[in-house]
Order: C-alpha cells, then sequence, then structure tokens
C-alpha cells in the first residue's frame, strides 16, 4: 500500500514540476531576446575538410525542439527550444560538453557519469526502460525521407527507431537513451507514443487510456558539416556542472526553483 501510494506520489510530483517549469520557461521565451536564437542556430559554415552525417529534426516532450546530428564518430544535439543548449561528444573518449552560447558558458564530464544522471533530474524527466517489450508487439519497417524505420506498436505503445548501422557510433545511443530518458532498443528514437494509466494531477482530466506522444521526428536528411562541427567553441568559460549550464544563468537568476529542479 505505502509503495504504490509513494508511487503515485512521485508521478504526480513529476506533471507539477513539469507543468511550473513549462510555464516558466515559456514566459523566459517570451522576453528572450532574437538574438540568443539566432546565435544558437548559428553553425560552422562548411569549409575545408568537412563530414558527411545524418540530422535529425525531433520534438521531445519536455526539452522542445530538437536537432540532432550524427556521424560515425560524433554527434551533436541543437535544443532549438527554450533551453538553447548544444551537446558535444566525440570519439575517442565520447565525454559529454554541454555548452551555452548565450551565457558562453560550458561543462564537461565523462560519459558514465552522464549515463547515472542525463541532462535533467529523473523528477523532471522519468526514465523509461531502455527496450520497449510490450506484448503483444507488432514489429514492421516504413520510410522517412529515404531512410529505413523500425516500427514496433502494441495496443499502448507506438516506438519508431532507426539502426546504427553506417549512421552511428553505439556512444550515440548511450547519450541519447541518458539524454531522453526514452526507449532507444538499441538505435537512435524517433518516435515513442504511450498511453496514460491515471488521472491528470495539474488538471484533474482523467486522461486514462489517452495517447501521449513523448518523441517524434519529423525530418531526417543527410548534411555535410565542417570538421570543427563537433568541437568546442574558443572563448567559452568553465561552469560548476552540467545542470548549470542547461539551465542557464538567467533562468536561475530569475528562479531559484528552477535551479532545485534541475538537481537530480
Amino acid at each position: 500500500m505505502l509503495m504504490s501510494f509513494l508511487q503515485k506520489y512521485l508521478v504526480y510530483f513529476r506533471r507539477f514540476a513539469h507543468w511550473v517549469l513549462s510555464i516558466f520557461l515559456f514566459f523566459i521565451g517570451i522576453f528572450s531576446t532574437g538574438g540568443t536564437n539566432q546565435a544558437l542556430c548559428a553553425q560552422p559554415k562548411a569549409a575545408g575538410k568537412t563530414i558527411p552525417a545524418v540530422r535529425f529534426y525531433q520534438t521531445h516532450y519536455f526539452m522542445g525542439t530538437e536537432q540532432l546530428t550524427v556521424s560515425q564518430n560524433a554527434m551533436r544535439l541543437d535544443n532549438t527550444a527554450q533551453l538553447r543548449f548544444t551537446l558535444l561528444a566525440k570519439a575517442p573518449d565520447w565525454k559529454i560538453t554541454i555548452y551555452r552560447p548565450d551565457d558562453k558558458t560550458y561543462f564537461t564530464e565523462d560519459l558514465k557519469e552522464f549515463q547515472e544522471t542525463g541532462l535533467l533530474s529523473d523528477l523532471l524527466i522519468g526514465r523509461k526502460d531502455r527496450i520497449v517489450t510490450d506484448r503483444p508487439m507488432r514489429a514492421s519497417t516504413m520510410m522517412l525521407n529515404g531512410f529505413k524505420i523500425e516500427r514496433l506498436t502494441s495496443p499502448w505503445t507506438t516506438m519508431k527507431f532507426i539502426k546504427l548501422d553506417g549512421i552511428g557510433a553505439p556512444q550515440t545511443e548511450t547519450i541519447l537513451y541518458a539524454t531522453y530518458k526514452l526507449p532507444t532498443n538499441g538505435g537512435i528514437p524517433l518516435t515513442f507514443v504511450g498511453t496514460h494509466g491515471s488521472v491528470d494531477f495539474i488538471t484533474g482530466m482523467k486522461n486514462k487510456g489517452s495517447r501521449e506522444t513523448n518523441l517524434d521526428t519529423t525530418k531526417i536528411e543527410k548534411v555535410t558539416v565542417p570538421a570543427n562541427f563537433f568541437s568546442l567553441p574558443p572563448g567559452l568559460k568553465k561552469a560548476a556542472s552540467i545542470r548549470d549550464v542547461v539551465s542557464g544563468r538567467n533562468n536561475r537568476n530569475q528562479s531559484e526553483a528552477v535551479d532545485e529542479m534541475f538537481t537530480k
């Protein structure tokens, strides 16, 4: 009985924290200047040596819109929503570096440590199982922008992913699972739609049985990026932690509650 109550309370608290932070970031986005977004989206121009890569345009249910760029030995994740961070990782060590062009701050940590914490607290993004194992499960394939997609469907779940073969390294899947905290099934997750099992704590709506999109991918394309695309830009100052970079100095200055939410 007690364990069941605690589990339900954690679900409700997570939704409440998600709601509060989403509202806060919405207003932060309204009052932010356009120059910040332009700085984030400004990426190195292809000049000299270039690297072939695959780019995914995605929307995560909490972090918002993202551009994921993957090559055979590196990856980069640009958040194009309110959080406005960039994540970098590449061979040979695959250390995780997060930076912000607006704060001009960065932080680097080992992949093993990042696997345990990810970008955000588990209270904000509940960690789901790495592999979808629903039964009964129907497996099929489909095409999206010329790429073969694996699709898994059950009465409760729809998941789509793309295999890493010829696209990226195994570490890419490891990093994406730690970041998105959604099933990958060993590849790059593209879509994950689940089913609500309870009443929404915030709105009181009876969501049981309703569908919720946790991740969606609208486009995949082959791109060519400059050799320094997966490297940290010069002139940045090291922050105290990854979460200090992700939350942003302006956000933390305006709300101590936000800083607490980003802490595990």
